[in-house]
């Protein structure tokens, strides 16, 4: 019985000592949760729990500040640095256009301008010369600008002969002239014009010879014999007006200089001694002397 009550006893205690552990567990958990809880519960603990998750509140508020900051920061840098870069990369190709541009606009400047020049230089006399000066036989052959033709252009001396022929026959006219027989005369100054017509002077002369003339015989102003003088001494002034007039090659020379000195990207070009000396002088001289061989009637 005794071993019985024994082994009965022993099976007992280990079938609940599982149990009272669990129980003890149970109960130490419920002592320090009471205890945590009323120490938790009290206004001090309260208190610092409070402060605790403000600072929480308030540290994860003030990252996520921070990150937004950051962000914008970093949007804000990569919105400036887009449009730097993009200003700076359309400014780059802006100004490699503009200077294209402007190198374009300079070479097409200087080649107008030298273009010009050489038009006033020979174009445009020589033009104008071809156009009024007395038919020669022969001219209608000569294409404009031909070799010929410009040959054609250049002085040539007359053959002594004739133009010993064509003097007479300009003196004879102006006799007549003085004489009050204009008919007669005008004949005489036409011959000069047929026998001689590349003797500039000579012709230059009896044109002149010519309209006054014609003045001489109008009766009224606008009448026909007034508008032949016109015409006759309007062929005069063109006809000086093609190789033998100065205004070209003034104009030609202050092109050339415009030309010069915007090669040497010098705005202003100031006219100095050495230049008018070495430059302005020799040109005038020449031209003087052209006009006189050339072009000023021979009284």
């Amino acid at each position: 019985r005794v071993y019985t009550a024994m082994t009965t006893v022993g099976y007992t205690s280990s079938r609940l000592a599982p149990s009272v552990a669990r129980w003890n567990r149970s109960g130490t958990s419920s002592s320090a949760c009471s205890s945590s809880c009323a120490s938790s519960s009290s206004p001090r603990a309260l208190r610092r729990r409070g402060d605790a998750g403000s600072s929480l509140s308030f540290g994860v508020a003030k990252s996520k500040q921070a990150v937004r900051r950051r962000g914008d920061v970093v949007s804000v840098r990569a919105r400036v640095g887009t449009a730097f870069n993009k200003k700076n990369g359309n400014n780059g190709d802006d100004e490699d256009d503009e200077d294209d541009d402007a190198r374009t606009s300079r070479r097409a400047l200087l080649a107008g301008k030298v273009l010009f020049t050489v038009g006033e230089a020979f174009f445009f006399p020589w033009a104008t010369e071809g156009a009024t000066r007395p038919p020669s036989p022969g001219d209608a052959d000569l294409a404009p600008f031909s070799p010929p033709w410009l040959r054609s252009i250049l002085y040539s001396e007359t053959d002594a002969e004739v133009k010993a022929t064509a003097k007479a026959a300009l003196l004879r006219g102006e006799a007549l002239a003085a004489e009050g027989k204009h008919p007669e005369a005008i004949e005489a100054f036409e011959t000069v014009y047929a026998t001689a017509p590349r003797e500039y002077k000579m012709c230059q002369r009896a044109g002149l010879d010519t309209s006054k003339s014609y003045k001489a015989m109008s009766t009224r102003l606008g009448d026909e014999m007034d508008k032949k003088g016109n015409e006759a001494k309007g062929t005069v002034w063109w006809w000086g007006r093609g190789t033998r007039w100065p205004g070209w090659y003034i104009i030609a020379y202050l092109s050339a200089r415009s030309v010069f000195f915007t090669a040497k990207r010098d705005p202003v070009g100031k006219f100095t001694v050495t230049e008018g000396l070495f430059v302005l002088v020799p040109i005038w001289i020449g031209l003087l002397y052209a006009l006189v061989e050339y072009g000023v009637p021979d009284y």
